[in-house]
C-alpha cells in the first residue's frame, strides 16, 4: 500500500474515531434532556388531570371521567393514561401501541430511552379518591434522536468530503518529494542517475532528498571510475599504445575466433603492411617522428577501413601494421587495396625521400578457413613486395566461389522462394543443464549445403536485403514457436536494423500482434550497432520493451564504445566475444577483462553469457569468473530446432 493511500486511511479512521464520538456524546446527552423532558411533562400532564376530573370522580360520574382523560390522550402524546380507585382498583385507561413508526428497531434497542411516567392522586378537599398514571410515548424522543443521528451523519459526509479534497490536494503537494524520490531510484535500477534540483521546504524531506543526492552523485562518480578503469586495462591489454589499432595478440585472438565462427568459409582481404627504413628514423630524428608516421598511417587505415563490418586493424610488430576485411569480393578487394597505395604515396613522409618505403603483401582468399594459411600467404607476398617493392598480390586459387552479382542474384531468389531456414543452439544456465535460451542460427539452402549466416548476411547487408531476410525469420519462427511457455528464442538481426524506420516499426506491430510469440523473444544485436549511436538504439530497445520482447549485445568487448553504453541501454544480456572465451583458461588478460565485466554487467541489472565455449577448462574458468550461462560446442553443437522447439513436433 503506498503511503499516500496509508495516510489517507489513518485520516479516515481517524475522521470517524472523532465522528464516532461526536455523535455518541451529542445523542446521548439529548436523550437525557429529552428523557427529562418527558419525565417533567408526564408529572405535569398527571398533575393537572388529576385536579380536573376531580369533582367528577367525587360524584362518581365514570362518563366524565372517560370524556376528561379521552380528550388528553387524543390530543397529546402518550403511551397510557390509567385511573385507580383508592383501593387500586383499575376504573379507567387507555393506551397506544409501543411501535415507534420512522425510526430502524435497532437504534430503538441500542439508546433505550428510560419510561417517563408521571403520577397523581385525585383528591377532593383531604379525601383522597384514587391515582391517576400518565406515561408519555417514547416514540417521539426517538424520532427525534434519529433526526439528530442523521443530520449529525450527514454533516460528517460533507464534512469528510470537503475534507477529503483539501487531503488529496494536501497530500499530493506533501508527497510529491517522495514520488520524485521514487523516480530518482527507479532510475537508478536502470543505471541512470538523475538529480532533484528542486528541493522541498520540508526539514525532514528535504534532508531526505539532499542525502539521495549526494548518494546519486556518489555511485554515478563510482561506477563511471569502475567502466574508465575496466576500459583502460583492456585499452592496455588489446590496444596499441601508438597507432590505436589492436595489439598482435588481439589480431591473432579475434582472427582465430573469426575462422572458428559459422563467419567460417567467407572471403576476406589480408593486407600486411611493412615501414622500411623506420628504426632508422627513430635514431636520427628520435622516436616521436616514427611513431608520427605509424599514427599517420595507421590513422588512413582507420579511415578506409574502420567502418568496414568484421574488420581488424593492427599492429603485428615495430615495423609492421596488418589489416584483415571479410565479406568482400575479389573486385572489392582490389579496388581498396589500389585505393590504400594511391593514399599512402600521397604522404609527405612518403614522398620527401627520407628512407622510409611502405610495401604490402596483400592476399585475396574466396573462403577463409582455419586449413587457408592465409597469414602465410601473406608474410610470403610481403616477402616479394620487399623484394620487388610497393605492392604483391596474391590471390589464392579456389574455384565455386560466387561473384557479387551472383550473391545478389542468389539471395534474391532465396526471398523468393523462402529458402531460409534456422537451426539453434541451446545457451545454457551455469548448470549446464537449463537451458535460458535458444539463439537462433539463420541458414539458406544452397543446393544440397546450407550456407551458415555469417557466409551471406554480411553481403545481404551491403545489398540492402539483411532487413527483408530479418522479417522472413521472425515470420519463420513466429509460426514455429506458437507457445507461450519454453525457452527464450533469441534472434541475431543486423546492425542496420535499428536506423531502419519501417523495418522497427513492422517489427514493433508484429510483436503486438503476436504477443505469446513476443514475451520469449530476444532480439539480439552485434556490438558494432553502437557505432550508429545510443539514441537510436536506446528508441530501439523502448519499442522492444513495449511489446514485450527484451534487447541484449552480441561479440561484446572489441569496439571502442563498448562499455560507454551499458550505463543508459535497456539491455537484458550481453554475450562476450568469442576472441575472450578461447583459451581462457590459460590468459590471466581475458580473464580479469571478463570479470570486470561481469561486476560492471550485474551492477546494472544485466545478465552476461559468453559464446564460442569449445573445451571443458573454459568453461570451468567462465563459472568461477560468475558468469551467468554460455553457448558454444563444448556444450551443443547447432541443431535442427524440432528438440527444443517448445512445441511438440517431432525431432
Amino acid at each position: 500500500m503506498t503511503l499516500y493511500r496509508q495516510l489517507s486511511v489513518a485520516i479516515t479512521l481517524l475522521i470517524v474515531v472523532l465522528m464516532a464520538g461526536n455523535v455518541t456524546v451529542t445523542v446521548f446527552n439529548a436523550r437525557s434532556f429529552l428523557a427529562e423532558q418527558m419525565q417533567v411533562h408526564a408529572q405535569d400532564t398527571a398533575t393537572s388531570l388529576g385536579l380536573t376530573i376531580s369533582h367528577a370522580a367525587q360524584g362518581l360520574d365514570r362518563a366524565q371521567v372517560q370524556s376528561v382523560i379521552d380528550a388528553v390522550f387524543d390530543h397529546g402524546f402518550y403511551q397510557r393514561v390509567a385511573y385507580r380507585s383508592y383501593n387500586g382498583q383499575l376504573m379507567l385507561e387507555r393506551k397506544a401501541s409501543a411501535e415507534v413508526n420512522g425510526v430502524p428497531g435497532w437504534f430503538v434497542e441500542l439508546l433505550a430511552v428510560p419510561v417517563a411516567q408521571g403520577k397523581a392522586e385525585v383528591v377532593t378537599g383531604w379525601m383522597r379518591l384514587g391515582e391517576l398514571t400518565v406515561v408519555s410515548h417514547s416514540g417521539l424522543v426517538y424520532r427525534d434522536l434519529w433526526r439528530v443521528f442523521v443530520g449529525q451523519v450527514w454533516l460528517f459526509l460533507l464534512t469528510a468530503l470537503a475534507s477529503y479534497g483539501l487531503l488529496a490536494l494536501g497530500l499530493r503537494v506533501l508527497l510529491r518529494p517522495l514520488q520524485r524520490l521514487e523516480v530518482q531510484a527507479d532510475a537508478i535500477t536502470r543505471r541512470e542517475f538523475p538529480l532533484q534540483e528542486r528541493l522541498p521546504r520540508t526539514r525532514e524531506l528535504r534532508s531526505v532528498v539532499q542525502a539521495m543526492n549526494h548518494m546519486v552523485r556518489r555511485l554515478q562518480v563510482m561506477f563511471q571510475e569502475q567502466l574508465e578503469l575496466t576500459e583502460s586495462l583492456h585499452q592496455q591489454a588489446c590496444v596499441d599504445s601508438v597507432t590505436g589499432l589492436s595489439t598482435r595478440r588481439d589480431f591473432d585472438n579475434r582472427f582465430t575466433a573469426f575462422v572458428n565462427s559459422d563467419s567460417s568459409g567467407s572471403s576476406g582481404l589480408l593486407l600486411l603492411l611493412h615501414v622500411e627504413g623506420l628504426i632508422g628514423l627513430n635514431t636520427r630524428e628520435g622516436r616521436q617522428a616514427g611513431d608520427l608516421c605509424l599514427f599517420q598511417l595507421a590513422n588512413m587505415l582507420g579511415v578506409q577501413f574502420g567502418r568496414q563490418q568484421g574488420a581488424i586493424l593492427a599492429r603485428r610488430s615495430g615495423t609492421d601494421l596488418c589489416v584483415f576485411v571479410p565479406w568482400l569480393s575479389q573486385p572489392e578487394a582490389e579496388q581498396a587495396t589500389a585505393e590504400l597505395w594511391r593514399q599512402i604515396q600521397g604522404l609527405s613522409w612518403f614522398q620527401n625521400g627520407n628512407d622510409l618505403q611502405v610495401t604490402i603483401g596483400a592476399v585475396f582468399e574466396r573462403s577463409v578457413t582455419v586449413s587457408s594459411g592465409l597469414l602465410d600467404q601473406a608474410d610470403s607476398a610481403l616477402g616479394q613486395a620487399q623484394g620487388d617493392g610497393g605492392v604483391h598480390w596474391y590471390e589464392h586459387e579456389h574455384h565455386g566461389g560466387r561473384s557479387a552479382a551472383e550473391w545478389h542474384e542468389f539471395l534474391q531468389l532465396a526471398l523468393e522462394q523462402r529458402l531460409f531456414q534456422f537451426h539453434v543452439q541451446p545457451v545454457y544456465q551455469r548448470d549446464g543443464e537449463t537451458v535460458e535460451q535458444l539463439e537462433v542460427l539463420c541458414r539458406v539452402r544452397d543446393g544440397d549445403a546450407l550456407l551458415s549466416a555469417g557466409q551471406f548476411l554480411p553481403r545481404a547487408e551491403r545489398f540492402g536485403l539483411a532487413a527483408a531476410i530479418d522479417q522472413q525469420m521472425i515470420e519463420l519462427l513466429t509460426d514455429y514457436y506458437t507457445q507461450a511457455d519454453g525457452p527464450r528464442v533469441c534472434v541475431n538481426l543486423a546492425s542496420g536494423a535499428v536506423a531502419d524506420e519501417s523495418f522497427c516499426q513492422w517489427l514493433q506491430q508484429w510483436l503486438l500482434q503476436h504477443p505469446l510469440f513476443a514475451r520469449r523473444l530476444v532480439i539480439e544485436l552485434p556490438e558494432h550497432a553502437l557505432n550508429r549511436g545510443d539514441e537510436p538504439l536506446r528508441e530501439f530497445g523502448r519499442r522492444l520493451s513495449e511489446a514485450g520482447a527484451s534487447l541484449s549485445l552480441d561479440h561484446f568487448g572489441v569496439g571502442a564504445r563498448a562499455f560507454a553504453c551499458l550505463q543508459s541501454l535497456p539491455l537484458q544480456a550481453l554475450k562476450v566475444h568469442r576472441s575472450f572465451v578461447q583459451g581462457i583458461d590459460h590468459n590471466p588478460d581475458h580473464q580479469f577483462f571478463v570479470k570486470s565485466l561481469r561486476q560492471i554487467a550485474h551492477s546494472c541489472g544485466i545478465r552476461l553469457l559468453a559464446e564460442g565455449i569449445e573445451s571443458e577448462a573454459e568453461w570451468q574458468t567462465l563459472l568461477d569468473l560468475g558468469i551467468d550461462g554460455g553457448q558454444g560446442y563444448y556444450l551443443t553443437e547447432p541443431q535442427a530446432p524440432g528438440r527444443y522447439a517448445g512445441n511438440p513436433v517431432a525431432g
